[in-house]
Order: C-alpha cells, then sequence, then structure tokens
C-alpha cells in the first residue's frame, strides 16, 4: 500500500498529510476550541442523531458561512462535507441488488438490467424519463482501510497487539486468546499466528428496525466486525465496532444473507492469503496485515441464516444434529430429555416426576 518514499520524516504517509493539514486549521481565524474538521464531524453527528434532511444541512451550513468570521473554512454544502469524509476513508459503495435477494448486480451482473435468476428488473422504475432507482440496495463498508488505521496511531497500535505482549497467560480465560479456539488456530496456521500484528476477527449480524417504529414491519439488517487483538474492556467499544454491510428492507435476506456477503467474504479471502500491505507508525516500516474470522456473535435465529443450518423443525439442535430429541404438541415442537445431560448418578435421572420416565441415555 506504502512504500518507504511515500512516508515523510514525521513517520505519516503522505497522502495523509492533507488530512492532518486539516485537523489541524482554524474554523475561523483566532478559533482555538475547534477545528475545522472537528466541527464538521459534530455537526454531521447532531444531523445523524436528529434526523436533519440534506435541505436543513445546507440552510444551516450556508447560515454559519454568512455569520462567522472572515477567513472561516466551513464546506458551502452537505455534499462536500460528505465529501471530506470518504477522504478520511469513511465512504461505502453502493450495490444494487435483486428485490427477492436473488443476486446482486455486482462484477459480472453489474451490466444486467434485470434478475438473471427470477427475471425481476433490476429497477424500480424504467420508463426512460425519470432517473433509475434500484429495487434494493446494499451499502458495502471496505474493511482493510479501518483496519490498516489502527496501526497508524500508536496508541491503537499498542493495543492491536496486546494480547501478545501485555496478556497474562495463566489457567484464567480473560480474554478470546486463552480459548482453545484460538490455540487451535495458531497450531493450525503456525505463519498467521508468528506476527501478533495479523488481526483476528468477529462477525456479528442482526435485523432492526431503523425508524423505531414497532407498528411498521420493515427489517433492515447489519453486519458488524470487531477486532478481538484488543483488550478485552476495547474490543466490544463502539469505535472498534465495524460496520461493514448494511442490507436495506423492507424483508429480512434470511437464508439469502449469503448472497449479500459476497463483498465482505472475497475482502476476507483475499486479507487472509494475501493480506493487505499496511504502515506499522511505531517501526516506520510496512508490513502485510492479514486477517481472518474466528467466530461470529448472532441470536439463534440468524446463527441459522449465518450458517445455512435450520434452527426450527425435529433437528433444531446445530450440534446434537440427528440426536435432538423432540416431541410434536399440538402447535409446536418440544425439545426434550435434558437430563441426559446431567451426571450419571445424579438423583434426578431416577425420578419420573418429569414425563413418567427415567432417563438413562447420555
Amino acid at each position: 500500500m506504502f512504500s518507504e518514499n511515500d512516508i515523510n520524516n514525521g513517520g505519516l504517509p503522505i497522502y495523509l498529510e492533507a488530512l492532518v493539514s486539516n485537523a489541524q486549521t482554524e474554523l475561523y481565524p483566532g478559533c482555538k476550541k475547534m477545528s475545522r474538521l472537528s466541527f464538521i464531524i459534530q455537526l454531521l453527528h447532531i444531523k445523524v442523531y436528529n434526523k436533519l434532511s440534506d435541505k436543513a444541512m445546507d440552510m444551516m451550513l450556508k447560515l454559519m458561512k454568512s455569520s462567522f468570521p472572515n477567513g472561516e473554512t466551513l464546506p458551502c454544502s452537505y455534499y462536500e462535507a460528505r465529501k471530506m469524509l470518504r477522504d478520511l476513508g469513511l465512504g461505502y459503495e453502493c450495490i444494487p441488488a435483486c428485490k427477492y435477494d436473488c443476486v446482486l448486480f455486482w462484477k459480472e451482473n453489474s451490466c444486467l438490467d434485470s434478475c438473471p435468476t427470477c427475471g425481476t428488473s433490476r429497477w424500480k422504475t424504467d420508463d426512460g424519463n425519470s432517473k433509475k432507482i434500484p429495487q434494493k440496495i446494499l451499502r458495502y463498508f471496505p474493511l482493510t482501510p479501518r483496519l490498516q488505521r489502527l496501526f497508524m496511531s500508536i496508541k491503537t497500535r499498542e493495543k492491536m497487539v496486546w494480547h501478545k505482549e501485555n496478556r497474562i497467560d495463566d489457567d484464567y480465560m480473560r480474554h478470546p486468546a486463552d480459548s482453545a479456539a484460538w490455540k487451535d488456530f495458531d497450531n493450525e496456521f503456525p505463519r498467521f499466528a508468528s506476527d501478533p500484528r495479523n488481526v483476528r476477527l468477529a462477525l456479528a449480524a442482526d435485523g432492526f428496525n431503523p425508524f423505531g417504529n414497532l407498528s411498521t414491519t420493515y427489517s433492515m439488517w447489519a453486519v458488524i466486525l470487531t477486532p478481538l487483538n484488543l483488550p478485552p474492556w476495547d474490543c466490544m467499544k463502539e469505535p472498534f465496532l465495524m460496520l461493514s454491510l448494511l442490507i436495506s428492507g423492507p424483508n429480512s435476506p434470511g437464508k439469502d444473507i449469503d448472497v449479500y456477503l459476497q463483498p465482505l467474504i472475497e475482502e476476507l479471502k483475499g486479507m487472509c492469503i494475501d493480506g493487505a500491505e499496511t504502515f506499522d507508525v511505531s517501526t516506520r516500516k510496512n508490513f502485510q496485515m492479514h486477517a481472518s474470522i474466528l467466530w461470529t456473535i448472532n441470536d439463534f435465529p440468524a446463527y441459522g441464516d449465518l450458517s445455512g443450518w435450520s434452527t426450527k423443525g425435529y433437528m433444531a439442535c446445530p450440534l446434537c444434529n440427528e440426536r435432538t430429541y423432540s416431541q410434536r404438541l399440538r402447535s409446536k415442537l418440544c425439545y426434550m430429555r435434558h437430563r441426559r445431560y446431567l451426571p450419571k448418578d445424579h438423583a434426578w435421572r431416577r425420578s419420573k416426576k418429569f414425563n413418567g420416565k427415567r432417563e438413562h441415555s447420555e
């Protein structure tokens, strides 16, 4: 990503110099409390938090520019403010999708006007006169630049290697690195484990109603990643929760979520096999950063969507599989015989009070 010639004397990639300059630019001559960048970020936060329209933001910026002292550095419009965030690497890619979740109009399908599977039109309106609007959109937030930025700050860089350099390795489980799964992964892929800067990720997915109205049946799905290299008191904090996919509604993608995971999976495969050249601020040199998903975090229905296992019906348990003990009641299935998990000499195994039978199975 960067060569040594791309690093200035301060150890910072040259392409970031403009952003640093932006962060040090005064909001107006003599303003010491807030920089241009910090003011714009807070203003955009207010817009999102209070659900202000784009037009309202344009009007507010116009009023501020006319009210602030001469020499102010405010953007002229909401579009210019958003463009600054894109330069920070906070942009995203809009990928049209089939209305019925069949395919993404991406890569080999990017030029198609109808779904190759079901034949449904890609567009809401296609009369040739109005602007074409996709039936459904996937918003994809690239992961690699955000992981690279974690190593461009000395504070976050130290946190990313905490699991190797500062973690106490004893018989207590305080961090995912203490788990058997983490250690098995290290044994299976020693080359990955040899560099503590390589990133282990957890993936979480769930649906939510963006309108906050329970009477409106609208489900938008988010896929979020978090680096597990971080200390346990940081890895679940908001600044390190990285939104990767935002799947528009109104319906849940269900088991077709794998269609929407394609861009993320392709990026992760590249990160795992080839890696990404990344600047390390502590050494002022580049290294090849690799990343891999170790765990998923989700509720049981979302587990079924991500894994492809049916979490309903007679064999709903993905661990017991065919050994799932289920019984059909009048209007639902009931999963029985949990006493088999008790020790063989437990008194409850011999009791007939539950269903009139003793429990002898293992």
